[in-house]
């Protein structure tokens, strides 16, 4: 079974403290969770959410994804799938 997540990305322009953010991009995605290493949750760019990191699969065929859900929210929507 696959959950819908909200894929974040931050366009940014400047260096150090003249860093800031342009804009925000969300894109709905489907994700098996079965394929879930591991989940972090990292700080946004500021003025900007914090993210969940997802890490799937391992080598080449594994990767990273940042979401704008809560890890707390991945897990319930993981095992209310298992339920």
């Amino acid at each position: 079974m696959l959950i819908k997540l909200n894929k974040v990305s931050f366009v940014t322009s400047g260096r150090g403290a003249s860093k800031k953010v342009e804009r925000t991009s969300l894109e709905p995605i489907w994700f098996n969770p079965t394929f879930i290493v591991k989940i972090e949750l990292e700080q946004g760019p500021a003025d900007c959410p914090d993210v969940t990191v997802i890490t799937w699969g391992a080598g080449r065929l594994g990767g990273q994804i940042a979401v704008l859900e809560a890890p707390e929210m991945i897990t319930s929507l993981t095992t209310g799938l298992t339920r």
